[in-house]
């Protein structure tokens, strides 16, 4: 975040923060799309080997070849999730975070900054009170995206 010196530096700042509210809010939705698959995948894998086992107990088992096709099934299933996981997800809860915290750090600084500047800018009522639902919008110091 640059220098806020005045009033219209205080407006770009805003305006550059609802941009980063918008990419924050892109990737929680994104982040949401690739959890579903991955609980999905992770439900199967052990879903599949439990349905195995139970079948097995009754007495009713399956044969050796649907055993081997059904376990096969979980493996790749947990291969799936533990990828979608390790490639996708982690590093798009890193990059989440970290644009979180910064979006978090730039706006609190702003929220300090909008009495004094608006006091010494002389900004009409009508402009403050645009300011402060602008700056309501965003998730306070722990943030609200989790």
């Amino acid at each position: 975040m640059g220098a806020i010196d005045g009033g219209a530096a205080f407006l770009r700042m805003l305006a550059a923060a609802e941009r980063r509210l918008a990419a924050v809010q892109a990737l929680s939705a994104r982040r949401r799309r690739v959890r579903r698959p991955r609980i999905a995948t992770a439900s199967l894998a052990a879903l599949i080997p439990g349905v195995l086992a139970v079948a097995a107990a009754t007495g009713g088992g399956p044969g050796g070849v649907l055993v081997a096709v059904g376990l096969t099934a979980a493996g790749l299933s947990l291969t799936a999730c533990v990828a979608l996981l390790l490639r996708i997800e982690r590093p798009l809860n890193r990059r989440f975070a970290e644009e979180e915290r910064t979006m978090i750090e730039d706006v609190n600084r702003m929220r300090e900054l909008f009495t004094h500047i608006a006091e010494r800018d002389r900004w009409e009522e009508r402009l403050k009170r645009s300011v402060r639902e602008r700056l309501s919008r965003f998730p306070v110091e722990g943030g609200s995206f989790r």
